[in-house]
C-alpha cells in the first residue's frame, strides 16, 4: 500500500502544472498530500497574483487517498477559504477544505481508463476555467446553485412545477404535507397541483418510545419573474446559495425579478390564518410554522442533469417560531431545501433518456397478455404512461410465467388483466391510466365504446392481442378511419423466434392486412426470416394449462417472450419521442444463430393502390408499392411490347379483399408482342408453388398482370382467360390486372 502511494505520489510530482509536492501523512487508513498547482490566470490578473474570481497563481491542493487505493482514485481538496461563489463545488460545510466538481462522472473509472495524470489534469483544467470564470459550458449546460448543508428536502415534479410558475409575476399556492424532525422537514408537494387561493396550516405531535416528531400540511408558494414583452427574463449570472434568513430570501426573489413585497405579503397573510387557528392551542404547533417557497428562474440554457428544462427551481423552508405570549410575533428563519425529484412521467422520461418527449400522448392497448403488458410497462417505464387498456380476461395462475405482472389472489376471483395494468401505472405516477374490462373486437365494432375507449387526440392503438379475429375486425372496421389515431399491430412467431410490429401509414394508407402480407412476402427471399417464423416443427407447439381449448398457450420462456416486448417496446418509444412516419412501417426481429440475440430491422412502406374492381361482386383489390413499381418499370422496360407475369397475394374472404404482395416472373417460353401477350407455362406451376412454399402457406398465386402500352381495357381474350383462371380457381377470385400508361384497370371474376 505505501509503496503504490509513493509511486502515485511521485507521479504527481512529474505533472507539468505542479510546482510543489509536500510531505505526505498518514493517518486513519487515510494518506494526504499537499500539491501547489500553477493555475494560468488572465493577463489582467497576472500582476496581482490573483483572479477576480478569487483563483491565486499557485493553489494548494490537497490529495487524498483512501486505504483502497489503487482501486479508487486520490480525492483533491482546495483551502478551506477557496471562493465558494463558483459553480462545480460539491457539498461544503464552512470551515472544511473545498471539493471542486472537477469530472462529469466517476473519477475512479476516469483514472482507470487513463492513469492517475488525467485527474491532475481534470483539476488543472478546473482551476484555469475558475480562474477565468468560464465554469459553467453552456454548451453542456447550467449549473444548478449548489446546496451545501439543508436540513429540509422538499419532493415534487420539476417539470410540474416549473408548469405551474404564474408568467404574469403573481404567485401561486398548493398544499404539501411534511414531517417535521431535528429542525428540518421533508414535505411532499400535492402531486395534484391543485392551487389554493388561502392554504391553511396544521401540525400534530408525534412521540414514539424517544422519538418526537410532527407532521401536518403546509403551503407552498411558487413564484416567477414575469414575461417582458411577451418572453420570459433569463438570469445568467450565477449565485451561489447564500440565502440565510428571511430578508436574504426577499432579496434573492428580487434579485432573479420575483415581486418581493408580493412575496412577503404572501407569507404575512398566510402566517395570520394560521395563527387564528393556533389561538385555539398554540402549544400543539411546538415545531413552528412551516411555509415552502419555490423560485423559479430561468435559465440561458439546459440545466445540467435535466436536458430540455431551462427553468431552475430553488426551494426555501420559512419556518415561524411560536411564541405563545405573543403569537402575532414573526420571528421567521429561513434555509435552502434540497429537491428531490418527485415520481413523475417527466422523471421516468428523462431517466430513459428521452426528456422533452411528448409523454402524455394518449394511447390504447388492446390485449394485456405477456406480449402486450411487457411492452407496455417498457413504455410506462419511459414516461409514457396515458394509456386505456383493454382485455377482458383475468390473470390466470400460468400466467405468471412470463407475464409483466404478478397478482396474489386474496379471494376466489381474481383481477382482470386491464385493471391490474391501470393498478401499475397509477403506482408509476401515469394518473391518466385507464382499464376496460371489454375484448377488443367490441371496441373496433361499437361506436360508443370505441369513442370511450379511443379518445379524441389518442395517437396510437397497439394491438397485442395476436388475434385473427381482431386481425380480421380491423380490416373492416370504418371506425379506425374516422379517428387520427395510427393503428399498430404486434406480435410473435416460431415459438418467439420472431418478433413483429407493424405500423399502418398515416389515414390507413397502408393497413394492417398489407403489412402481414409484405411479412410473407419477405419470406420469399429472406431465409432467416422464414425459418424464424416458421420456429421448429418438431418441438411441442402447446401445452395444456386448464381443461378446455382455451387453455392451450405456448411453451414460450419469460426471457424470450422480454427479449421481443424490449425490441418492440424501443420502436414505439422512437415513433413517440420523434414523431410517426407518414408512411407504414414493418418492424421484424428475427433470431441470431446463438438463439440469444435478435436482429431488427425496419422497412418503410408507400401508399398501398387501392384499384376501383369492375364486375367484382364486392372484392376489394389492393395491390403493395413494391409490386405497382415493379410493374411500372417492366412496363418501361419492354416499351411497346406487352409484358406481363403472375400475381402472387392473400385472400381474406371475410374482409373480400385481395392484397397483392408479390409477383412471379414470366416464365421464358412467354410471348410479348406489340398487340398481344402469353404468359408461358413452362416452369410456372413451380414456382407459384415454390412462391407459396416460401411464404409458409400464407401467399398463393390470385390472377395474371400485363401491358397496354396502346392504352384499352380487358380484351376479349383477357375476359376468356380470366374466366378460366376463375374456373380452375374452383370458386376462389381470380385477378386481372391490366398496365396502361395512365392508369391500372383490374378485373375479378369468380366462377
Amino acid at each position: 500500500m505505501a509503496e503504490a502511494v509513493d509511486d502515485a505520489i511521485a507521479r504527481l510530482g512529474r505533472h507539468r502544472a505542479v510546482a510543489r509536492v509536500g510531505t505526505p501523512s498518514t493517518a486513519g487508513g487515510l494518506t494526504e498530500v499537499e500539491v501547489d498547482i500553477r493555475v494560468e490566470l488572465p493577463s489582467r490578473s497576472r500582476h496581482e497574483g490573483q483572479s477576480a474570481t478569487g483563483v491565486r497563481e499557485v493553489e494548494t491542493c490537497t490529495f487524498v487517498f483512501k486505504s483502497d487505493w489503487p482501486l479508487s482514485a486520490p480525492r483533491p481538496f482546495l483551502r478551506a477559504d477557496f471562493p465558494l461563489d463558483l459553480p462545480h463545488i460539491n457539498a461544503h460545510r464552512p470551515g472544511q477544505a473545498v471539493s471542486p466538481c472537477i469530472f462529469e462522472g466517476s473519477l475512479d473509472e476516469l483514472m482507470h481508463r487513463f492513469g492517475v495524470d488525467a485527474v491532475v489534469d481534470q483539476l488543472v483544467d478546473w482551476l484555469h476555467k475558475a480562474a477565468s470564470g468560464t465554469l459553467i459550458d453552456l454548451s453542456q449546460g447550467w449549473e444548478p446553485a449548489r446546496r451545501d448543508s439543508c436540513p429540509s428536502t422538499i419532493v415534487f415534479s420539476a417539470e410540474q412545477v416549473a408548469a405551474l410558475a404564474p408568467l404574469d409575476g403573481s404567485l401561486v399556492a398548493i398544499n404539501a404535507g411534511y414531517v417535521a424532525i431535528d429542525g428540518g422537514i421533508s414535505a411532499l408537494v400535492d402531486p395534484n397541483l391543485v392551487p389554493v387561493p388561502e392554504p391553511a396550516f396544521d401540525q400534530q405531535a408525534h412521540q414514539k418510545d424517544d422519538l418526537k416528531w410532527a407532521s401536518g400540511r403546509a403551503a407552498v408558494f411558487v413564484a416567477r419573474a414575469p414575461l417582458q414583452n411577451g418572453q420570459p427574463q433569463i438570469f445568467s449570472r450565477y449565485q451561489p446559495e447564500s440565502v440565510a434568513e428571511f430578508e436574504s430570501l426577499l432579496v434573492r426573489a428580487a434579485d432573479l425579478g420575483i415581486d418581493r413585497n408580493a412575496l412577503a405579503k404572501a407569507l404575512d397573510d398566510y402566517y395570520g390564518r394560521a395563527i387564528l387557528v393556533a389561538k385555539q392551542n398554540p402549544r400543539t404547533w411546538s415545531y413552528g410554522l412551516y411555509a415552502v417557497v419555490i423560485l423559479a428562474v430561468q435559465r440561458p440554457a439546459s440545466l445540467v442533469g435535466a436536458p430540455g428544462r431551462s427553468i431552475e427551481l430553488l426551494p426555501y423552508v420559512v419556518r415561524y417560531e411560536i411564541d405563545p405570549k405573543d403569537l402575532f410575533r414573526r420571528a421567521a428563519t429561513v434555509h435552502p431545501a434540497f429537491h428531490a425529484h418527485a415520481l413523475s412521467p417527466e422523471l421516468l422520461a428523462r431517466t430513459s433518456g428521452l426528456a422533452g418527449a411528448a409523454v402524455s400522448q394518449p394511447i390504447t392497448v388492446l390485449g394485456c397478455g405477456s406480449l402486450g403488458s411487457k411492452i407496455s410497462l417498457h413504455l410506462g417505464r419511459a414516461g409514457f404512461g396515458n394509456m386505456s387498456f383493454v382485455d377482458i380476461e383475468a390473470l390466470s395462475p400460468h400466467n405468471s410465467a412470463r407475464h409483466a405482472l404478478l397478482d396474489y389472489p386474496t379471494a376466489l376471483v381474481p383481477k382482470r388483466k386491464a385493471d391490474l395494468m391501470r393498478e401499475t401505472f397509477t403506482q408509476l405516477s401515469h394518473a391518466g391510466a385507464r382499464a376496460f374490462d371489454m375484448d377488443a373486437v367490441t371496441v373496433l365494432g361499437n361506436p360508443a365504446k370505441f369513442v370511450e375507449v379511443v379518445p379524441e387526440g389518442t395517437v396510437l392503438v397497439l394491438d397485442a392481442t395476436a388475434s385473427l379475429k381482431v386481425l380480421a375486425v380491423q380490416a373492416l372496421s370504418p371506425l379506425l378511419a374516422s379517428t387520427g389515431a395510427r393503428l399498430a399491430r404486434t406480435l410473435m412467431y416460431g415459438q418467439g423466434r420472431c418478433a413483429v410490429l407493424a405500423l399502418e401509414g398515416h389515414q390507413r394508407a397502408v393497413t394492417t392486412d398489407d403489412l402481414s402480407a409484405l411479412l410473407f412476402e419477405r419470406c420469399r427471399w429472406d431465409t432467416q426470416l422464414r425459418a424464424a417464423l416458421k420456429g421448429t416443427s418438431s418441438e411441442l407447439t402447446q401445452v395444456f394449462v386448464g381443461d378446455n381449448c382455451r387453455s392451450l398457450t405456448a411453451p414460450i420462456s419469460d426471457a424470450t417472450v422480454s427479449r421481443s416486448a424490449a425490441l418492440v417496446a424501443m420502436q414505439i418509444e422512437r415513433w413517440l419521442a420523434h414523431g410517426l412516419p407518414e408512411v407504414g412501417q414493418l418492424g421484424v426481429g428475427t433470431e441470431q444463430d446463438d438463439r440469444i440475440g435478435m436482429n431488427w430491422s425496419l422497412v418503410s412502406q408507400e401508399a398501398t393502390m387501392v384499384l376501383p374492381v369492375t364486375d367484382d361482386g364486392g372484392w376489394t383489390v389492393r395491390v403493395l408499392a413494391g409490386v405497382r413499381d415493379y410493374i411500372n418499370a417492366d412496363a418501361a422496360r419492354w416499351g411497346s411490347y406487352e409484358t406481363g407475369g403472375a400475381l402472387i397475394g392473400h385472400v381474406s374472404h371475410e374482409a373480400r379483399t385481395i392484397v397483392v404482395a408479390g409477383l412471379v416472373q414470366a416464365s421464358a417460353d412467354s410471348y410479348r408482342g406489340p398487340s398481344r401477350f402469353v404468359l408461358g407455362t413452362e416452369d410456372l406451376k413451380r414456382n407459384l408453388r415454390q412462391a407459396h412454399e416460401d411464404s409458409l402457406g400464407y401467399l398463393a398465386f390470385v390472377g395474371t398482370w400485363h401491358t397496354h402500352p396502346q392504352g384499352g381495357t380487358h380484351s376479349g381474350i383477357d375476359r376468356a382467360t380470366l374466366g378460366w383462371l376463375a374456373e380452375e380457381f374452383e370458386g376462389l377470385p381470380a385477378v386481372s390486372l391490366i398496365w396502361t400508361p395512365n392508369s391500372f384497370i383490374c378485373v375479378v371474376d369468380r366462377r
